[in-house]
């Protein structure tokens, strides 16, 4: 037969662990906040580790992005080609005290690149434009990108 236990005799529940103690909380927010400046770094890594020391910006989805680079730095901005939806390229504006228009690459994979250097310090927009492919149509900002150069 089977004797009911003694109250004093049972095992204490064990208290699930908690995924953190408290006192290791600042160092898990350390840790995240270098986890995110890690990845946010991996659009340019430095020339000393390895990199070409270029920032590439990829400006799909949103139409007004952000830049900061140093003097003498390349500026990338890979884009989708607009042909895809009926429009083309009508220029591109921007200080020209401040930035050079290095290049502007048409890929096959139906992108394309226009490339900058900063050549000095400032604050300058850079507005690439399209319009239809049809005579006399005005053109349109299609990006927009704030540059500050340190």
């Amino acid at each position: 037969m089977h004797s009911p236990k003694h109250p004093t005799n049972r095992p204490t529940p064990r208290r699930p662990m908690p995924l953190y103690r408290p006192r290791c909380l600042p160092l898990l927010v350390l840790a995240l906040v270098l986890l995110t400046a890690a990845l946010s770094g991996c659009v340019s890594m430095p020339k000393m580790l390895g990199g070409s020391g270029d920032l590439t910006l990829t400006l799909d989805g949103e139409q007004n992005h952000q830049a900061t680079l140093a003097k003498g730095q390349a500026l990338i901005l890979d884009m989708r080609d607009p042909a895809t939806s009926g429009y083309v390229f009508a220029g591109a504006s921007f200080d020209p005290t401040l930035l050079r228009l290095d290049g502007i690459v048409h890929q096959a994979s139906g992108r394309v690149r226009y490339q900058f250097s900063a050549t000095d310090k400032g604050e300058s927009d850079i507005q690439l434009k399209i319009r239809k492919n049809e005579p006399g149509t005005r053109p349109d900002v299609f990006k927009r990108v704030r540059v500050i150069i340190e």
